[in-house]
């Protein structure tokens, strides 16, 4: 009994360490909250959902379980969309899709409000783009986080034509020069273009994923590996231990 209590301890330890990833492969900016992200009828779940592309010619409807606020009461958000798998010069860079700012709720973050759409103001500093990956390219992860907007917030001059140069991109470099700090709640989703003509005859290589292997070839999460990314209940979980280690301590506990 003494060995099995110690055990389960250690774990109910090693779970409490794995953090949802919500956001894709690869994104440098994690969350453990799931942004609700909705095209027409569809709720995209699980994160990752491979969706054709004739749904996503508008842009999408957002909720998020999450908000934040200050002593002088409920803060706004700020929304970023970003594809990591633009090919350009034989690699894969980033492309921001959607950049919107001053985003409100409509009423005060309850249980009975936390699924009510967010109040994004239709003009927005880098407008919704819909994504259109090439003909023939592996599908594309494109990531949405919501990020607590600082009071007083203005885009840095360096950023007054992003709207019209949205690759390359640098999510890191922006969150970084805009002070964007605090992630909410992030989701994604994969697009892959199946009609017309292949547009090269050849594309780069995808992305390295976290566990080793090709971030968006399968469309979805992928599983496994030391220090790598978990599937638990269908979500995506981060880990600093390998799959085997978790099987082994539950396998000796039990």
């Amino acid at each position: 009994m003494f060995s099995k209590t110690i055990l389960s301890t250690a774990a109910a330890a090693l779970l409490a360490g794995v953090a949802r990833a919500e956001t894709g492969p690869g994104f440098p900016i994690t969350t453990s909250q799931n942004l609700t992200v909705i095209y027409g009828n569809n709720t995209v779940s699980p994160g990752g959902e491979l969706i054709l592309r004739p749904e996503t010619a508008q842009r999408p409807t957002i909720s998020s379980p999450v908000w934040w606020s200050d002593e002088k009461g409920p803060g706004s958000c700020i929304l970023l969309m970003v594809d990591l798998d633009v090919p350009r010069n034989g690699s894969r860079v980033q492309l921001i899709h959607w950049f919107a700012m001053n985003i409100t709720r409509s009423s005060p973050l309850s249980a009975n409000t936390s699924g009510a759409a967010l109040q994004i103001p239709d003009t927005n500093p880098v407008p919704y783009l819909q994504p259109s990956p090439p003909v023939g390219d592996i599908p594309h992860a494109y990531t949405f986080v919501l990020m607590q907007q600082p009071r007083n917030f203005s885009m840095p001059e360096q950023y007054s034509t992003l709207a019209m140069n949205r690759v390359p991109f640098n999510v890191s470099q922006f969150t970084m020069d805009t002070n964007l700090t605090k992630p909410l709640a992030g989701n994604w989703i994969t697009v892959q273009n199946t009609t017309g003509t292949p547009t090269a005859s050849a594309f780069p290589p995808s992305r390295p994923s976290p566990t080793g292997g090709s971030s968006t070839e399968s469309g979805g999460p992928s599983t496994g590996g030391a220090a790598g990314m978990l599937t638990v209940d269908g979500r995506a979980l981060w880990a600093g231990v390998t799959t085997a280690l978790l099987a082994g301590v539950f396998a000796v506990a039990l």
